[in-house]
């Protein structure tokens, strides 16, 4: 008489659940470093006492607009920012769709949402590096006293689009999660989508994710000390 041994290890409860990695670390702390410079730049947008960090936190954003550009150049494939280019071009497909709203959307499906999900999302971010930078130049000639104070109401215009593109690109994932359609936060958070197949980032590329901290961190060590 044979007797079966249940092996722990091998259990359905203890098998992982296969994942692949689509985002690699430099990109997930640019977002977080993103995230973090323009909350804390906008709550102390109207602080006299904290004047020093919201400008640090400002001239910090234009900094990883500089980073994102250049590893949109010269990083790997997914993340170049041709890549998320051809994303927006999708946009075509939906004209027709436009044309005939509001009978067309009936005929949506799941690929055609989550498609049309990462066109929205695709443009937020484009918005945000761009009104980055006209939000770093408007800050810049306000500090240093270089305009009159219209520019105030051009940098507080900027910082409110910005604050839009930010809630929408937040509002769109929760549709996409709701909807099953996207994984929330995990892929920026651990680099990795549930689902078999092979890695679309092959390398975390640890030693440009390095950089950027010591970079970030170094200069506003510097700034506020």
């Amino acid at each position: 008489m044979t007797h079966s041994t249940l092996n722990p290890l091998t259990s359905s409860s203890q098998v992982a659940t296969p994942s692949r990695r689509i985002v690699e670390l430099p990109m997930r702390l640019f977002h977080t470093f993103m995230a973090i410079s323009f909350a804390g730049a906008y709550i102390t947008a109207e602080s006299e006492r904290f004047r020093l960090l919201h400008v640090s936190l400002g001239y910090t954003l234009f900094g990883l607009v500089i980073f994102r550009v250049l590893w949109g150049m010269m990083g790997p494939r997914q993340s170049r920012l041709s890549a998320a280019w051809r994303k927006l071009e999708a946009i075509k497909e939906f004209k027709s769709d436009l044309q005939n709203f509001p009978e067309s959307i009936l005929s949506w499906n799941g690929q055609t949402l989550r498609k049309l999900g990462a066109v929205v999302l695709t443009a937020a971010a484009f918005s945000t590096l761009l009104v980055s930078i006209f939000i770093t130049i408007s800050g810049y000639a306000l500090y240093n006293e270089i305009t009159g104070d219209w520019m105030s109401e051009i940098h507080e215009f900027f910082g409110n689009f910005l604050l839009m593109a930010v809630l929408l690109h937040i509002v769109v994932i929760g549709l996409l999660v709701v909807g099953k359609k996207a994984q929330g936060l995990r892929p920026m958070w651990s680099g990795r989508r549930s689902g078999a197949g092979p890695d679309v980032a092959k390398s975390n590329h640890l030693w440009a994710a390095m950089l950027l901290s010591v970079l970030v961190t170094s200069f506003l060590y510097f700034q506020l000390t």
